[in-house]
C-alpha cells in the first residue's frame, strides 16, 4: 500500500511537471509565443517556479500521505520555493493549513515562517520562504500541516549544491 501512495505523489508530482509547460522551460516558437494567453513564468499566479525539481521526499503520517518539491537550490539570502502536496484516500487536501519555515537541527526558525497557499494548477500548496545567508549544520526545511484534528510536523533535507 505505502509503495501504491508513494507512486501516485510521484505521479501528481510529474502531472504539476507537465502542467507547468513540462520540458519547455518557457520557451517560444512560432507555435507557442508570448500571446498565447497563459504566464509561463508564473503559472497564473504572479511568481515564478524556474529551476530544477527536488523531490525532498514523501512520507505518510495519520492516514496523511505528504511531500515536499523544491524548485531551484536553495541559496542563501534569497527566496525559497517548495510545492507541498498533502493528500488523503489518494485525493488533494485543499483545505489543510501548512507552513514551511528553515529551521536548525532542533526545528527553531532561523527565518520567518511562511504560510502554504493552494494552487488548484499544481494540486500542492506553493511556499515560498527565504533562505538564512548562514545555515548552520543540521538546518533543514520544516513543515506544519494541520487539518481538523491532526497536526503534522516534519523534516526534510534542503537540496544544495
Amino acid at each position: 500500500m505505502k509503495k501504491f501512495l508513494v507512486v501516485m505523489l510521484v505521479a501528481v508530482s510529474c502531472l504539476a511537471i507537465a502542467a507547468c509547460g513540462g520540458g519547455e522551460n518557457g520557451a517560444h516558437n512560432e507555435d507557442n509565443h508570448a500571446e498565447d494567453g497563459h504566464d509561463h513564468d508564473g503559472h497564473g499566479h504572479g511568481d515564478s517556479h524556474a529551476g530544477e525539481q527536488h523531490d525532498l521526499g514523501h512520507r505518510e503520517k495519520d492516514g496523511i500521505s505528504y511531500g515536499v518539491i523544491q524548485i531551484g537550490d536553495a541559496d542563501a539570502g534569497e527566496e525559497g520555493v517548495f510545492e507541498v502536496h498533502v493528500m488523503k484516500d489518494k485525493n488533494p487536501i485543499t483545505d489543510a493549513q501548512v507552513s514551511v519555515w528553515i529551521g536548525d537541527k532542533d526545528g527553531k526558525e532561523l527565518e520567518e515562517r511562511a504560510a502554504g497557499e493552494w494552487r488548484e494548477d499544481e494540486d500542492s500548496f506553493d511556499c515560498h520562504v527565504r533562505i538564512p545567508k548562514e545555515m548552520p549544520e543540521g538546518a533543514k526545511l520544516f513543515v506544519l500541516i494541520r487539518k481538523g484534528d491532526i497536526n503534522i510536523q516534519d523534516s526534510f533535507e534542503l537540496a544544495r549544491d
